[in-house]
């Protein structure tokens, strides 16, 4: 009864082993590395989504204009971002509305602490005031370097 009750507590931290499903080969050919399959679904779903842009009709001007091999190659590239770059855990989308957050603040010169917005630091000038410095230039040690070449006679 005393050895069906023993057990030995087991810590682990949930995201500390994590596999990726990886594929290896694409109808009997195989590939160079393993693509992580993740990467291959962003791929699709970015290029179904650049497929969808280009064919309507008014959102499509903007894009039309672009050679054909750029566009097959920025889901790729897209998809290679996603998953090669760290996203610390999180899905896509928080990951660029994070980061599309970042550079907005940055833009409007706004700092959040908190939840709250706070001022940025101010410099006051006084003019017509005078103010004694002394150069630190006149403390340093000076150098002194031979230059030119040396002779031998």
């Amino acid at each position: 009864m005393e050895e069906q009750n023993r057990k030995i507590p087991l810590y682990f931290i949930n995201n500390f082993l994590k596999f990726d499903r990886k594929l290896y080969q694409i109808f009997g050919m195989k590939l160079g590395r393993p693509v992580p399959l993740k990467g291959v679904l962003y791929a699709m779903v970015i290029g179904l989504a650049e497929v969808i842009w280009y064919f309507t009709p008014v959102l499509g001007r903007f894009i039309s204009w672009i050679p054909v091999g750029i566009l097959i190659a920025l889901p790729i590239t897209l998809a290679w971002l996603l998953t090669d770059i760290g996203t610390e855990n999180r899905s896509p989308v928080a990951f660029f509305r994070s980061l599309f957050q970042y550079h907005l603040r940055k833009f409007n010169r706004v700092t959040y602490v908190r939840g709250k917005e706070i001022e940025k630091e101010t410099t006051f000038q006084f003019y017509s005031h005078f103010t004694l410095g002394i150069k630190e230039d006149n403390f340093r040690r000076k150098k002194h370097v031979y230059k030119g070449y040396v002779t031998y006679r």
